[in-house]
This record gives structure tokens, sequence and C-alpha cells, in this order.
């Protein structure tokens, strides 16, 4: 039995060498049609072994894919792209493949990746053709997006999917960069196509698939519906449309019942594609239906992990974020371990995810600093300039000075830095002096720099140079001058509320690099604004940066503070249960989030938290039955839909 290999290509010197490479020892033939290369396509070609035919170019991929069938010999034909390749050697296994079929078997399918050929990343898995029957009767159709078909009588290819142990392909030929480009060329193609044969319903998916990439998604959801309402079968690409449509229907922010219906739909056709169950999950996540949202994505990953069916699974490329969220819940629940291994999981997937580093950060900040660096150095390259910078500019938002100033040591060493990260450095090493001369000279050339003023304020304070704070005083805004006279000169001050968001952006760089005494001097000037709510927004700051003891403290101050119906206070009350939650202090979250309930609070994550604290109580507390009520009215309420 002979096997022969063809290919058609333009332009592919970087790529053909790997595709022939992959399967040249188990052919007895190598077809190359080239379309018009002005690179090396051809000596590579001819050099790997390949006899080279030259095409015209028409715009129709299946003509010229049917011209290279033509000059095959072999009795079997494996046809890839330049940008394809088997893996793991799998090519071998080919013809002991072939001679195990049973006769009427045409086609052996099996499954390729979508490698992101930027970084190296899967994007998302699907079955092809790729090992056919030389027949005179098989050829390829569309001008775009071929496809196999069987033009004899009986026009069903019988196809036989091969086991990924026993037939894989990598695919590197849509990247970030490339995308539009490709489905531009696609669209028009395919659109011209359509002109002339309305027929061909076909060509809806694809159209789709082209105006999702562009971003046109009104038009993707119109010829997904198309397709679908069309009948017509794909294999392997039944379940696009229903994505592209679910997909765009989130963007264009469509109401939430309308896409969970949707969703639904989908998963009545394919409840074991793991990417409509992480479309649930994600909603239900959006909704803060967290335990339920927790079994949907614990589902997601049993269904990729275990999945083997023809249609495409589109997961890989969203794998972070199912790792993502599983943490986000975790961390909900106090589940600090479970919280710690899922945001670790989800950054050696994508490392460059600010609030998952964020929060791991937030677990992880009491460890040891040579830990913490170990850790950090396992997910991140510590040469990598935008790897270093990614660390430091998102853990300004973290009170970790050492490890800030060891990431700030490497990037300034390898690569120099602007003032900023310079600063914090130096703020990170206490070198006070430094770091106020430095904000001096950013003052002087931009005034109205708050981030440089709320830098000097600190600088001076840590060093307690008299000096400094004379020269702040004289030199920073009204509302910097004001902060160190309320709480250096003890003058009595009075804050309009426009000085808010320069006194928060103060009270963070206090928390970041300055002492616990420094910071309580800082807080202690909420005192002063004429507006109270600046107890809340500060108790949202503090309440972010998961120092719930002080959140707790400020949202109370701020309700001692008003003479106001406590209706308009159920968000504070509710923000106090999750603080007493989160500081384990179950019988008080309890009974805070009953009385926010009792007020009017009917967001979703109310019920959840409230579960969870009655979850650490013992039976029969006093508490219980007005749990139960609740908590009926919950599920009475949450039940609406198949969700």
């Amino acid at each position: 039995m002979r096997l022969s290999a063809c290919m058609i290509a333009k332009n592919e010197e970087k790529n053909i060498a790997r595709c022939i490479e992959s399967y040249k020892d188990a052919v007895d033939e190598i077809i190359v049609v080239d379309t018009g290369s002005n690179d090396k396509t051809v000596e590579v070609a001819i050099s790997m072994g390949a006899t080279v035919y030259h095409y015209e170019w028409t715009n129709n991929f299946a003509d010229a894919k049917n011209y290279a069938i033509n000059h095959a010999t072999g009795d079997w034909i494996i046809f890839l792209d330049a940008d394809e390749y088997f893996v793991n050697n799998s090519a071998q296994n080919i013809v002991s493949l072939i001679q195990q079929l049973n006769s009427k078997y045409d086609v052996i399918a099996c499954k390729m990746i979508n490698i992101d050929s930027a970084t190296g990343k899967k994007i998302e898995e699907f079955t092809q053709f790729r090992v056919f029957r030389r027949d005179k009767h098989i050829r390829y159709t569309n001008s775009v997006h071929e496809m196999l078909k069987k033009t004899a009588e009986n026009n069903t290819l019988e196809v036989f999917l091969a086991k990924d142990r026993e037939l894989l392909i990598y695919h590197t030929g849509y990247s970030r960069t490339n995308k539009l480009e490709k489905a531009e060329r696609n669209l028009e193609l395919l659109l011209a196509e359509l002109d002339k044969d309305e027929s061909n319903k076909s060509f809806y998916h694809y159209i789709s698939d082209s105006y999702c990439a562009l971003g046109d998604w009104e038009n993707a959801i119109k010829y997904a519906r198309l397709f679908i309402k069309s009948g017509i079968s794909l294999m392997g690409y039944n379940t696009k449309p229903h994505e592209n449509i679910i997909k765009a229907m989130i963007i264009l922010k469509y109401n939430t019942e309308d896409i969970l219906s949707e969703i639904n739909n989908a998963l009545e056709i394919f409840p074991d594609n793991p990417m409509f169950h992480f479309y649930l999950a994600n909603v239900l996540m959006e909704l803060k239906k967290y335990n339920h949202a927790l079994l949907e994505y614990n589902l997601v990953l049993k269904l990729h992990n275990e999945y083997d069916d023809i249609e495409v699974n589109s997961i890989p490329l969203n794998l972070y974020y199912v790792h993502y969220y599983k943490g986000v819940i975790a961390s909900h629940c106090n589940q600090h371990e479970e919280a710690f291994a899922s945001f670790v999981e989800s950054l050696k997937l994508e490392n460059k995810q600010a609030d998952c580093f964020r929060r791991l950060l937030m677990i992880i900040k009491d460890f040891p600093v040579e830990d913490i660096i170990l850790l950090l150095n396992s997910v991140y390259k510590k040469d990598d300039k935008e790897d270093l910078h990614f660390i430091i500019t998102t853990m300004m938002g973290v009170p970790l000075p050492q490890v800030l100033a060891y990431y700030s040591v490497l990037l300034i060493k390898e690569y120099g830095s602007d003032d900023l990260t310079a600063v914090y450095m130096l703020l990170a090493n206490s070198q006070f002096d430094k770091t106020f001369a430095i904000a001096q000279k950013c003052l002087h050339e931009d005034p109205s720099n708050n981030t440089f003023a709320a830098i000097a304020v600190v600088s001076a304070l840590m060093s307690e140079r008299e000096e400094y704070l004379d020269w702040v005083e004289e030199h920073t805004s009204e509302p910097m001058k004001s902060f160190v006279k309320g709480m250096v000169r003890h003058e009595l001050v009075v804050f309009d509320q426009k000085y808010t968001e320069e006194y928060l952006n103060l009270i963070n760089y206090m928390y970041l690099f300055g002492t616990k005494e420094i910071l309580d001097r800082g807080v202690r000037l909420a005192q002063y604004f004429e507006e109270k709510i600046v107890y809340a927004e500060l108790g949202n700051f503090f309440f972010q940066h998961e120092n719930y003891l002080v959140a707790l403290k400020l949202y109370q101050q701020y309700r001692k503070q008003l003479v106001i119906e406590n209706k308009q206070l159920v968000n504070q009350i509710y923000a106090e249960g999750i603080c007493w939650y989160k500081l384990r202090e179950y019988n008080n979250a309890a009974a805070s989030l009953i009385k926010a309930y009792d007020l009017g609070y009917r967001k979703n994550d109310i019920y959840e938290f409230l579960r969870w604290s009655m979850d650490n109580l013992p039976r029969g507390n006093d508490l219980e039955q007005k749990y139960l009520e609740i908590n009926e009215h919950g599920l009475k309420t949450q039940t609406g839909s198949k969700t």
C-alpha cells in the first residue's frame, strides 16, 4: 500500500519544513502545489524530498487542492496545510490504522488543536479530515473553507475517528496578529460564493465565524441562526453557530434570561460539550449564584478532561478563566487553600491577569518573603521585561515592600526604569530621603501630579524631616497642604468633599509604605470631611484590600455619623455582614445579612453568604428560623429558569 502526502502552499518557508518533517518517513511521495510563492518555499520543499508543481492561483482553495490530488499516485492521501503538523510522531501510525480499517471507510478523522503561533497556547480542539482514500469521486468543494466530499451517487463519506494517542495534529495558522486579516479575506470570498450559489447554506456557518472574528456581532448572530435554521450538519462544527450566538449576545449585553435560554437550548443538543457549561457557569457567576456556578465550573473541567466527541471544543483558551473563577468562589467561602491552588493554576495558564495576581498576593502576603519570590518565579520569568513590569505595577495594591523591592531592582538593573519604578524600589527599601528628592523633581515639572504629591507626603512623614513637611505645605496642592496640617500641625481644618480622591490616593501610599501609626493618623483625617460618606469610601478601600476589621469599623462609624432611614444604608449593612463573614464571626455575619435582607437587599449573593454563615453555626441557633424563611424565598426566586 502506497501513501501520498499532498499540500498547497504560498510563502510558507517558515512552516513547510516542520510540516513535511512530521510525516516524511511515513509516506511514499510528497506533492507540493505552489500557488505563487516569492520566498524560499519551493527550495525548502524540494530539499525535503517533495515534488513541486506550480499552479496559477484563482481564489479557489478547493481547485488548488484537487490539482494536488490529481498528481497523487498512492492508495491513500495525507493532506495537511503547511502550518499544520502531526505531533508525537503520530504519522507513523497511519499505515497500521488503514490496514486495520473496514473497507467501507473513506476517511480517517482526527483531533486538531489550534495553537496561537504568537503565544504557543492552545486555542481550541476540533476534528478534521486529513487522511482519505484516493478515489476519483472524493474531492474538495468550496472556494474557501473547502470541504472534502464524495461526488458519487452514494455521496456519504464513511469516517473513522482515530484516538488522540493514534493521530494528533497541531495547527498554528491562526493567531491574534493575523486573525482579522484572514477573516476579512475569507468573508469576501464567502459572500461572493453565496452570491453565486444561494443554495449552499453551509456558507452561513463560515460567514458567521468571519463576522465574529471582525467583531460584527449582529451579523454573526444573523448568519449563525440562518445556518441552524437550514438544518445542515457540518461534522465537527455544529456547536460553533450556537457558540457564536451566545458570545455575541453576551458582548451585546442581551437580557440575561434570553442568554440563559440560548445556553440551555445548546445544552439540550450538546450536553457534554464543556463550552456551553462554561457559558452557563459565567452567567451564574454574574448572577452571584456561586454554589451553582462552582458545580458548573467543576463539570467543565471534568468534561474537558474526558472529551472525545467529534464536535469542536473551545475550552482550552478559556481554561484559565475556569480556575480563576473557582479561586474567586473559594475565596468567598473562606477556603483559602483551595483559592490559592486555583489562582496559581490560572496564572500558569495565563500569567497577565491583574485581578487574579492581586487575589493570590492577598492570600500569600503573610508568607515568608523568600517563599513568595520562589512561587512568583515559578510563574513569571524574572529576566523578562513584560513580566517584571506586570509584577511591579500589579503589586502596587498589596503591602509587600520587600518583594516589590526585589523585582524593582531586577527591572532597573536590566532595563532601566522610569521615575515611578525607581521610587517604588526606594520606598520599599525605606530610602525616604531619595524618594522625597525624586518627588520634588517630578512636582517641579508637574505640580498637579497627585501620585508624587502623595509620595512626597509619605516620604516626609516616614523620614520625620521637618523641612520636608515645610516644603510639602508650600509646594503641593491645597488638599495635600490641609492633610499635612491636620496630621502634623494638628490644626482644626474642614475638608471639602472634592478632596476625597486625593485623600484616598494618600491613604493608598500610606497603606503600602507607611507604618501603622502613620496610616492611623491618615485614617483619622476622615473626621474633618464635611460629608461623612468619606467613612464609607474609606471603608471600601480597606474592604478591597481585605482589611476587613478596619473596613468594618469605618462602616460602623459611617452609620453612627448619619441620621437617616436605615433603608438608605442597606448596602452598608450588607457590606458589614461580609466583613463579619470574612473575619469568621459567623453569628454577627448572619445577623447583619438578615438585617440587610429585611431592609430590602435582594441580590443573589446574600443567599449564598447567609447560607455559608449558617453552615458554620450550630443547629438550633436563634437565627435559624429566620434564615430558613429567607432561604426558602431565595430558592423560589432563583428557580425561574433552567439554571
